[in-house]
């Protein structure tokens, strides 16, 4: 009973505005006992169109009893997860690759005897869980990841994002899902965690501009024109980290990058499309406008939407036509049918629109099908512009319609928001094969907007192939190559048989049917060891969500055996790692889960109406504090 009053006392704190987390400390005879994640830190070296990142993680345990502890965190969509190692003390081992099933015994196997032990594994493409087992009072452990990805220029500007928050999840369905099951801190309170970045950027063409636009605190030093660091001190870690540079010349190097491995020959194709488009050249056009008015789209995202319809409206042409969708928990239609572009029509919708206040869940599902739904004039070039932050937890049945619907339709997807749901936007851009933008502050908004109008109103190059002469192409990806819109480039992976020296060709027809044609010469020896991993990663990235979406075993299987051979973090596959032998204590472990921030920005209420992984505020109440009493009381083993 005793025990029961402390608890309760220490909940009271907690709703008068404690800065620790409720969901995050047990109270035990006048001790608190605690795991935090005391820091993350990425090194990032990026070489050319290719950034290799190690993520180290450092944990503690600075109570006295043994620890179990849950940590979810988001990553870049386009990341390669190609290794993990495990330090406690003195102790380094290095984690293996095994299919998810079978990792979880070994962790679970390590935990029966005693052992420490970590295991990473795969919840969506941007979102990772870590567990720990076996954390002894005194303990530190580190754990780092190491992990690639191509960075695809967009109109001239390379972006790397390193994502730090997650954003509350809307779910379309009754059960909730785990993989964002954590919980948020409550008003008032903030993390312990700290975040830093020190980053490298070797570039092949003089460096023309580089910022770092989400983070004034980052320090950036030229070594040379074409050489640059940067240095983030310990932040916490409530947004996105964002670097965009440009190259000077204003035009993208085009170039062809191959490694010849045991076996295997892989190759990187980028090339930057032709931009000039003159007006005549670009036919007529149909314009869906489906746009986000949830709750989390309140305040800043939902005026930059309104915003960018009346920017986007003055390219229309009288000759083109649009609608536009409202959604929320239910959908609002414009019109039956598309509209012609004239001042009166567009007055309408603007009206429309500005009535949009921001509140109810996000189910985007519904107001995409509607909208590839809605009667199409094939003769025009049709595209559906998608504005919305992207909180929900069914992207992989929004890929699957976008891949079994939206046949002859461009999809261009707008993500707003300091923390969007990037697995969404990009993985809506990567099955559309177009482009997608974001912004994550009021301050981008204009060159957001400009760049935005220009990509979605200037079709360039359709009907493209890719041959070779001298050696044999295999494994392309993408499958399908998309058309190109001025000043979005192209980035191929893909492989190639027989001898070590050939060519590449790229072909395409302009918007006046002009034919064009690009010749790449396969290099003898090259090496960049990094591009089998990012060909695989490719690879899942087109299976993945369907196989995790259908149980297709055929797909299943084909993501699992990817990651067994390349070493790669899957769906099915997991890192696990384990110390060879038991630790000292017998004490009972405590299983706790790290509480996240919200994102900056994002307001406390967008953690309910049904967000998967929101808790209940600790100043809301009695009623919450007795419930939190339980779910504690609950987790304290006997000691």
């Amino acid at each position: 009973m005793k025990r029961l009053l402390s608890l309760f006392f220490v909940l009271a704190s907690l709703a008068q505005g404690s800065e620790q987390s409720p969901h995050f400390q047990v109270h035990r005879d006048h001790q608190v006992d605690s795991f935090p994640l005391k820091s993350s830190h990425s090194d990032v070296s990026i070489a050319g169109p290719i950034a290799q990142v190690e993520l180290t993680q450092t944990y503690s345990n600075d109570g006295d009893q043994p620890i179990d502890a849950t940590y979810i965190f988001p990553a870049s969509t386009k990341a390669a997860v190609h290794g993990m190692t495990m330090k406690i003390g003195d102790r380094t081992i290095v984690a293996e690759i095994q299919e998810k099933k079978k990792a979880r015994e070994t962790f679970e196997k390590a935990k029966a005897e005693n052992k420490s032990a970590s295991l990473l594994t795969q919840k969506r493409p941007n979102i990772f869980s870590m567990e720990v087992a076996r954390i002894l009072p005194g303990d530190e452990l580190t754990l780092t990841l190491r992990y690639s990805e191509i960075l695809v220029p967009n109109s001239s500007v390379y972006e790397l994002v390193i994502p730090t928050a997650i954003g509350p999840r809307f779910s379309e369905g009754t059960a909730r899902e785990e993989s964002v099951s954590n919980p948020f801190l409550g008003e008032g309170q903030t993390t312990p965690t700290r975040f830093s970045i020190d980053l490298a950027l070797a570039s092949p063409l003089p460096i023309k501009s580089l910022a770092c636009p989400s983070h004034d605190q980052a320090k950036i030093t030229f070594t040379s024109k074409r050489d640059a660091n940067l240095k983030l001190p310990a932040v916490q870690p409530d947004r996105d980290f964002i670097l965009r540079y440009q190259l000077a010349g204003k035009k993208i190097q085009s170039g062809l990058l191959t490694h010849q491995g045991q076996g295997e020959n892989t190759f990187l194709l980028q090339l930057e499309p032709p931009v000039e488009v003159t007006s005549g050249d670009i036919p007529e056009r149909d314009f869906i406008f489906v746009i986000d008015v949830s709750g989390s789209m309140k305040g800043f995202p939902l005026n930059l939407a309104k915003d960018l319809f009346r920017d986007l409206t003055t390219t229309l042409r009288p000759k083109d036509s649009f609608n536009m969708l409202l959604f929320a928990g239910a959908n609002e239609l414009l019109s039956l049918r598309s509209l012609s572009a004239n001042k009166g029509n567009i007055d309408k919708a603007i009206k429309f629109l500005e009535q949009a206040r921001g509140n109810g869940g996000t189910r985007l599902l519904n107001a995409l099908d509607q909208a590839l739904a809605l009667p199409n004039d094939r003769d025009r070039s049709r595209s559906l512009v998608l504005i919305s932050d992207g909180y929900i937890d069914a992207e992989a049945k929004v890929f699957d319609l976008i891949k079994n619907k939206a046949s002859g339709t461009n999809i261009f997807p707008l993500g707003v928001g300091s923390s969007v749901n990037r697995h969404l936007i990009e993985g809506l851009s990567h099955f559309a094969g177009n482009d997608h933008f974001i912004v994550s502050h009021s301050t981008q908004g204009d060159k957001v907007k400009e760049r935005f109008r220009k990509s979605i109103s200037t079709p360039v190059l359709t009907n493209i192939q890719i041959t070779a002469e001298g050696v044999t192409l295999a494994d392309l990806l993408p499958a399908r190559q998309p058309d190109l819109f001025a000043g979005q480039p192209l980035s191929l992976v893909g492989k190639w048989n027989g001898k070590n020296s050939g060519t590449l060709t790229l072909t395409g027809t302009t918007g006046d049917g002009q034919k064009i044609s690009q010749a790449f010469e396969i290099a003898p020896d090259e090496l960049n060891p990094s591009l089998p991993v990012l060909w695989a990663r490719a690879k899942v990235r087109e299976l993945a969500d369907f196989a995790t979406l259908t149980g297709r075993e055929s797909e299943a299987q084909e993501v699992t055996n990817l990651g067994l051979k390349y070493q790669l973090l899957t769906p099915f596959t997991s890192f696990v790692a384990a110390s060879p032998e038991a630790r000292e204590s017998k004490q009972d472990s405590i299983a706790v889960k790290q509480a996240k921030p919200l994102p900056h920005g994002v307001s406390q209420s967008a953690k309910s109406g049904g967000s998967s992984g929101s808790v209940p505020e600790p100043s809301s109440g009695l009623l919450v504090m007795l419930v939190g009493l339980l779910t504690v009381t609950l987790r304290v083993r006997r000691s």
